[in-house]
């Protein structure tokens, strides 16, 4: 039997608890529902950055952003690394990226690692077979000349892009917008470029539900906004100066329960559009007799605050509201548990799909394969914990260094703060087990929280002398994986002597 095919979806910026599948009252995405009904939803799945392109890089390597040196958004991964769809391909794969990169480079960034080989400086044709991108807003590859796709794309832009909390109605119609266009391309690639001699290896990149929030009707009213749940409230008390810098810069302190409300409701109409999408998508394939063969994955490359601390979007912060992620693993045959509580980092998806299409795993690949558990093999250890990291190096900015905010959640002087490289200043790390977070950051402020009794992690706990015990364990965890992911590469090739095979060579004489 030839090798299973691999579709990898990933939409941009959508936490967890926006699926009913985590525990969502209102949003019920009936798609991926029966996808977890033949598969698995791991319950605690973490990016390992809370911003795209280092979380989509340390994913498509299976090695942490510290390590491959994307420390930023701009960035993008060397060509020098060793990626995932480069070794499937090496394996008899045919590779697909439909969507949004915001990982691999392309043409237009030939100069980004002047050090690096020239001829896979366009490394995103180099490991892609098929290439159809999308950008935010309405713009797909193959439908960028259509004058109804550009109006959707220029309304999405002119009316939604550039405030903290634009949102609204486009006026397109659905057939004419980029998730629905996005769709169309995977189903036209499923029946007229896929090579059915060849195993296909497809990521299909939703840039939805990321800014702008936008979408059109049905889905704009879909969901009443009366009925959407906020969640907690948090004056941000105690907590780390970068993020009261975050709420204000956001306008948050300007905008009441029911913009909040609205803004919810548009950025899960985006969510349901994806879904009837992969609706569309999964039958397509049951028709082509694919899923008998085709491994599926769902997850996001980080999450977005939707108003949970004071703040929207993604920041320089690891709140499960930026990191806690959904992935649900869709595998023919599998006949494990529907849901786990098991932890899962993106850095775990290199070598687990690599595994699971008998694949071997590259040297250096730092995550932790799930092969095992989803082949109910007695030898699968879960992990412990999961770790995050976010920033750059420099000092993040301070309340008194903002000598201009937005006056409104629609002021559109200051673009969006998290657009900001000063927005990213400061490094950061965290730990997080089932019962307790760490975060620490290099300027000393920290964060501790008791996920037990404070799931929305409203308390922090750190800096109070009864939880240091608990700050002293955790930071001893976080100091041994700092040792453990020390990167491996190059490996070590050269030929010397090992002192305990002399031993027994000299005890043989």
């Amino acid at each position: 039997m030839s090798r299973p095919n691999i579709l990898l979806i990933q939409t941009d910026q959508q936490t967890a608890e926006t699926l009913s599948l985590y525990g969502n009252p209102v949003l019920q995405t009936p798609a991926l529902e029966r996808l977890a009904e033949k598969g698995v939803v791991f319950e605690l799945a973490f990016c390992n950055y809370p911003a795209c392109s280092p979380s989509r890089s340390s994913m498509f390597t299976g090695r942490y952003a510290s390590t491959i040196g994307v420390h930023a958004n701009h960035m993008l991964i060397n060509p020098n690394e060793t990626t995932l769809p480069q070794v499937l391909k090496e394996n008899g794969y045919q590779t697909a990226i439909i969507g949004k990169n915001h990982a691999f480079m392309n043409d237009a960034a030939k100069s980004y690692y002047p050090g690096s080989v020239p001829e896979k400086a366009s490394l995103l044709r180099q490991v892609f077979d098929h290439v159809r991108l999308a950008e935010h807003g309405h713009m797909v590859d193959g439908y960028r000349n259509d004058p109804e796709s550009i109006a959707a794309h220029e309304w999405a832009q002119r009316n939604c892009w550039n405030s903290p909390l634009g949102h609204g109605t486009n006026p397109a119609r659905l057939e004419k917008c980029g998730t629905y266009l996005l769709g169309q391309s995977m189903v036209d690639y499923l029946e007229k470029v896929r090579d059915p001699e060849k195993p296909f290896f497809t990521w299909l990149s939703f840039p939805d539900p990321h800014t702008p929030y936008q979408v059109p009707e049905p889905y704009a009213s879909m969901i009443d906004p009366a009925d959407v749940p906020l969640p907690p409230k948090d004056n941000l008390d105690g907590k780390p100066e970068r993020q009261k810098v975050m709420h204000v810069m956001d306008a948050m302190d300007r905008a009441d329960d029911d913009l909040i409300r609205k803004v919810r409701a548009i950025h899960y109409g985006m969510i349901k559009f994806i879904d009837d999408t992969l609706a569309t998508i999964f039958t397509k394939m049951e028709s082509l007799g694919l899923m008998e063969n085709t491994m599926i994955v769902f997850t996001s490359d980080h999450g977005d605050s939707m108003g949970a601390h004071g703040l929207i979007q993604k920041h320089n912060g690891f709140y499960d509201s930026f990191t806690h992620v959904p992935f649900i693993v869709y595998a023919p045959g599998y006949k494990g548990p529907k849901r786990t509580g098991y932890m899962v980092e993106l850095v775990d998806v290199m070598p687990t799909l690599l595994e699971m299409v008998g694949v071997p795993v590259p040297y250096g690949c730092q995550g932790r394969s799930l092969a095992p558990f989803l082949r109910s093999e007695q030898d699968y250890f879960p992990r412990e914990y999961v770790v995050m990291e976010s920033g750059e190096e420099g000092e993040s900015p301070k309340l008194s260094d903002i000598t201009g905010r937005p006056e409104h959640p629609f002021d559109e002087r200051y673009f969006v703060w998290c657009a900001y490289r000063d927005a990213w200043l400061g490094k950061g790390k965290s730990i997080r087990t089932h019962d307790w977070k760490l975060n620490v950051y290099a300027n000393g402020e920290g964060e501790l929280y008791d996920l037990k009794s404070d799931p929305h992690e409203l308390t922090n706990l750190f800096g109070d002398p009864a939880y240091d015990p608990i700050v002293h364990g955790l930071d001893r965890k976080l100091l041994l994986w700092s040792m453990a992911k020390e990167d491996r590469l190059p490996m070590n090739t050269t030929i010397k002597l090992n002192y305990e095979d002399k031993r027994k060579e000299n005890a043989n004489a």
